[in-house]
């Protein structure tokens, strides 16, 4: 990551923001999930995006990857203004890092056994440092999670979520550009540990029993070519649980959607604090 932002050129900084600045006019990048990564749109790839303007592999794997996650005109704008927080010449080694560990951390106290978050920081920590940590130090953190996730967890937990960032961070980050973009995946979506007061372990115990029985009933349907509305026979069965199953997703989308946008203006702070410090 010793390569400096942009070559050190203004020009070639406004050359990326021109060029997402059109893609967005041209509607491609419109706060919708589906957007394609800023590589395709840009026709080149990651490792040449990375060598025409100087920004690190590690940097442009999330750059490409957050317009899919950009699911509003705001988060929109704010991943548009992270490329321009980002100074020409600047080194990126820090605020990358801080970024690491801003999202090392649970939303919940209670999935962080053995101080996960802690060890996991200081390994980082020690590298950001200049000292040599041993591959078997990463290896061995990493087979724990595995363990601890397989040992704690039913199929199907979501808290299983937390421990896929925890496994995505247990890799130093100058050999393994890609752990940013898999831990900012995943961490989004750890909004949904955090419980939603209006809807129950109950209703989602009723919500499962209920949408397993229609999906059987619908056998038939299926072998016959149908495609069966299973939202609208949810609704027809279950009316009241089911309009509240979809206030709670629209709950759980929002709050991912939040902290994606939480994360970027993170990233983009951080980016704007080093600047200043390299001005001071």
């Amino acid at each position: 990551m010793d390569r400096p932002a942009f070559h050190g050129r203004l020009d070639l900084k406004q050359k990326l923001i021109d060029s997402i600045d059109a893609l967005i006019g041209a509607g491609h990048i419109q706060g919708q999930r589906s957007a394609k990564p800023l590589t395709t749109l840009m026709s080149t790839d990651c490792e040449e995006l990375s060598e025409v303007y100087g920004l690190p592999p590690s940097l442009v794997l999330l750059l490409d990857a957050m317009p899919a996650y950009a699911g509003n005109a705001a988060a929109v704008a704010a991943w548009r203004d992270l490329v321009g927080a980002i100074e020409p010449g600047a080194d990126l080694t820090l605020p990358l890092y801080g970024f690491l560990l801003m999202m090392l951390a649970p939303p919940r106290d209670d999935i962080d056994p053995s101080d996960i978050t802690g060890r996991l920081s200081k390994l980082h920590q020690r590298l950001l440092a200049g000292e040599a940590v041993a591959r078997a130090e990463w290896a061995s953190l990493r087979n724990e999670l595995v363990a601890l996730s397989e040992e704690k967890f039913p199929p199907g937990d979501r808290r299983k979520l937390q421990h896929s960032v925890w496994e995505a961070a247990a890799w130093p980050l100058s050999s393994s550009p890609s752990i940013l973009v898999q831990m900012f995946r995943s961490w989004g979506i750890l909004s949904e540990l955090v419980p939603d007061p209006e809807w129950s372990d109950a209703d989602e115990a009723r919500k499962d029993q209920v949408l397993n029985e229609i999906w059987q009933e619908q056998a038939p349907a299926r072998t016959a070519g149908e495609r069966p509305e299973y939202p609208a026979l949810f609704r027809a069965r279950e009316p009241d649980l089911a309009g509240r199953f979809e206030a709670h997703l629209a709950r759980a989308n929002a709050g991912a959607s939040a902290r994606w946008l939480e994360a970027v203006n993170y990233l983009a702070m951080l980016f704007r604090e080093n600047a200043a410090a390299d001005r001071a």
